[in-house]
């Protein structure tokens, strides 16, 4: 099924996709796991064959196809899938069977993923964890934190060995402990790792920025500056990769800043007004880039390598404008002193992430060109392919120097990996089953679901729809 006009597109650079993900597969617990730190696991963040459980008493969201009602999200965005196609699919009544077809492998399987990203334009890439970026930092147990990281680096590791000029790791870091993280850094280091995650938040008022002794921030010598000190020394690339506002386990604290969305929306019996995601992702960044500028943190690590991931990139300019103005308007409130505006230290030290539809980022290019950095985020239901990147680029005048930059060169410079190229033009036909929709069906649908005047309710509620209104409208007469 072709989704484009205009013909393929065709590329002489290599594309290195920075974050992209996998969906933990039962291997991590059932193989990697090593046997001292089994039985701690078990008690802490375990996934079974058809239920993920937390801290041996909540269930949670493991990633897998029983999770979901309809297609797995998680692994759906592949090869000529787009937003439009992925609402339409949701609707439909899907059979098992179909939910398989949708479900790509090459989120567990390597030489899957790497037919996938033939077709998707994707020369190299580095994979990223799932369900266990949202329920890790909620795990209680030290031990098994520390257990578990291990077992998903040495997972991950594997994984890319199998086509290593193309695929590479993230690592996951037991961030319950300094100490242990500090000595899983020096692992990577030596496997070869590149980068390693942070998750802007921690869960229960712990946050990665407590850098100095506290009450809750560890002992005098076991704080969060062990842990970047040991990313300078390293040299491995501090990942601050964001993630939707879900609490796993219930908490009278807010965990993120993204969390606000809910509790302001809040309907009660009707659900809420608008999804905790649509800022989550973004507001974590926001809030962690913020004590970053302008705290002098950054002098504090000056080889601190960051880049930030999954919280889009068309807000930075004005942020950097504005941290900018704060700084100088605020010089003798900050503690920690800096010769460097937050921008200056942005353009010397971070990178950011951007997607494919950004055309906000396309616009700015030129204030975007050597920082930012592509990632497809797939297989995940909003991810998308290089070919779509280039076309926007494309239409918004980016020169191609610059999106060579942006789509693989900014990325190769950030983790020091030698370019490769190894797909050069888009396939646009691919054969589908009947029963997947249609291209044309596809965009005549979508035009009438996003259009507000079409389905949405102005006058009269739509009570088949079940409108959380309904419930307003009947109160109202009392």
């Amino acid at each position: 099924m072709s989704t484009h006009n205009g013909g393929p597109v065709r590329k002489d650079f290599a594309v290195f996709d920075c974050d992209a993900h996998i969906n933990d597969p039962r291997a991590i617990w059932s193989e990697y796991l090593e046997p001292e730190y089994r039985e701690a696991v078990k008690r802490a963040y375990w996934q079974e064959d058809n239920q993920t459980i937390l801290n041996g008493r909540s269930v949670v969201i493991g990633g897998q196809a029983h999770d979901f009602s309809t297609y797995n999200p998680i692994c759906i965005a592949g090869p000529q899938m787009n937003k439009k196609l992925l609402r339409k699919l949701q609707q439909m009544g899907l059979s098992p069977e179909q939910k398989k077809y949708l479900e790509h492998q090459g989120a567990y399987d390597p030489h899957a993923r790497i037919r996938d990203m033939d077709l998707m334009g994707i020369d190299q890439v580095m994979i990223i964890p799932t369900m266990m970026v949202a329920h890790y930092p909620y795990v209680e147990d030290i031990q098994a934190a520390h257990g578990f990281a291990r077992a998903y680096n040495n997972w991950a590791s594997d994984f890319c060995k199998q086509v290593p000029d193309r695929l590479f790791p993230a690592g996951w870091l037991p961030l319950q402990s300094p100490e242990y993280t500090r000595q899983e850094l020096q692992r990577l280091a030596k496997m070869g790792f590149k980068v390693a995650l942070v998750r802007p938040i921690d869960a229960r008022g712990h946050y990665p920025n407590q850098i100095f002794p506290g009450p809750r921030n560890g002992t005098l010598t076991n704080t969060m500056d062990k842990v970047y000190r040991a990313f300078e020394e390293t040299g491995i690339v501090c990942g601050m990769h964001t993630f939707p506002a879900l609490p796993s386990e219930p908490s009278d604290l807010l965990v993120s800043v993204g969390e606000l969305i809910t509790a302001a929306g809040s309907m009660e019996l009707g659900g809420k007004m608008v999804d905790g995601q649509t800022l989550s992702f973004v507001f974590e960044a926001m809030t962690w880039l913020a004590q970053v500028l302008l705290s002098g943190f950054l002098d504090m690590y000056p080889r601190l390598k960051m880049a930030i991931f999954e919280s889009n990139a068309g807000w930075l300019p004005e942020m950097l404008d504005h941290c900018d103005r704060l700084f100088k308007l605020y010089a003798n409130e900050r503690l920690i002193k800096s010769d460097r505006l937050p921008s200056e230290a942005f353009a010397q030290q971070c990178y950011i992430a951007f997607e494919s539809d950004e055309e906000p980022v396309f616009h700015e290019w030129d204030r975007f060109e050597n920082l930012a950095v592509w990632s497809s985020d797939a297989y995940h239901h909003d991810g998308s392919d290089s070919w779509s990147a280039i076309r926007y680029m494309k239409e918004a005048g980016v020169p191609k120097a610059a999106q060579a930059k942006l789509l693989g060169g900014n990325a190769r410079r950030m983790y020091g990996i030698e370019p490769k190229t190894f797909v050069s033009e888009e396939v646009t036909d691919m054969p589908r089953p009947d029963w997947f929709p249609k291209a044309a069906d596809v965009e005549q649908w979508a035009a009438i679901e996003s259009d507000p005047r079409a389905h949405g309710v102005t006058q009269s509620i739509d009570f088949s729809k079940l409108d959380p209104r309904m419930i307003m409208a009947a109160i109202r007469s009392y």
